[in-house]
């Protein structure tokens, strides 16, 4: 039971995660509706500058919001120069390979910068362990697990109460609409997709104390944050986080029960099974 509980507690751990990506691809998805295949790559660029701000002797916990600030800045930067501009050919091609290749730009510019050598940061608490009855976790984890629970609430209630929540949602709704009745429609196109990159930074930076950092690190959560969006639905923040806790909760009770060898093949399966009934119920909906 011990066991059990323990792989329950570190799939909803990094169940979070992939929900906090998979909720900043939605938040870009659902006003642009553009997928962001370098969303992995903001959380490696996350986790590289929280590297080098511990450097600079900063916790990096502390360093958080100037790690959301910068990955803010950066994802608003693309959109005003590169991704705007292709938003007007209405080319789904264009921004494929132009967000692909700025992943790839990410990757090599980490790669220069930093070398393709595994990074880690060591703090004072790194190695505390908090015991809950029969589960044990790491205190890095459980203050990451708290911080991911606060910021997605956080999110919720941006989007839902706040002046700037309620325009991206109008946006997202109806851009022609949203521009009408006098909504900076290109300003919030800016501000969402930097809200999006922010999103994977703080999941970049929250993921440090207890991950390998490297150039290649993204990859994987850019596809698990894609298979969340897909299966919680486009544009659906609160699908997007449901789906990024079963999706940890899968992959952690698939390695307890079949090994962690077949954990990443049990994901893709589901995945696939999840599709093929999703198509069959619209079919038959028709």
């Amino acid at each position: 039971m011990s066991i059990f509980l323990q792989a329950l507690v570190n799939g909803i751990l990094i169940g979070g995660f992939y929900s906090l990506m998979g909720m900043g691809q939605n938040v870009i998805f659902g006003v642009m509706k553009i997928i962001n295949f370098c969303h992995g790559e903001m959380l490696m660029v996350g986790m590289y500058l929280t590297f080098v701000f511990s450097q600079l002797g900063i916790d990096p916990y502390a360093a958080l919001p100037l790690v959301a600030l910068c990955t803010f800045g950066i994802g608003a930067l693309v959109q005003h120069f590169l991704i705007t501009p292709s938003l007007g050919t209405h080319s789904f091609t264009n921004l494929l390979f132009l967000t692909v290749g700025l992943g790839l730009l990410y990757q090599n510019v980490a790669l220069v910068i930093f070398s393709s050598l595994n990074r880690t940061i060591v703090t004072p608490y790194s190695g505390i362990t908090i015991h809950l009855g029969p589960v044990s976790i790491l205190l890095p984890k459980l203050v990451s697990l708290c911080a991911l629970i606060v910021i997605t609430v956080g999110l919720f209630v941006f989007l839902k109460h706040s002046t700037m929540g309620k325009m991206i949602r109008a946006v997202s709704q109806n851009s022609v609409g949203a521009e009408v009745v006098g909504i900076p429609v290109k300003k919030i196109y800016i501000f969402t997709y930097g809200l999006g990159c922010a999103l994977a930074g703080i999941a970049g930076d929250l993921l440090t104390l207890f991950y390998v950092i490297n150039p290649t690190v993204g990859g994987q959560f850019s596809f698990k944050a894609l298979i969340v969006v897909v299966v919680g639905g486009f544009g659906s923040i609160q699908g997007a986080c449901i789906a990024g806790i079963c999706l940890g909760l899968m992959e952690t009770m698939s390695s307890l029960i079949i090994g962690p060898t077949y954990r990443d093949l049990t994901v893709f399966v589901a995945f696939i099974i999840i599709l093929v009934v999703r198509q069959i119920i619209l079919l038959r909906r028709r």
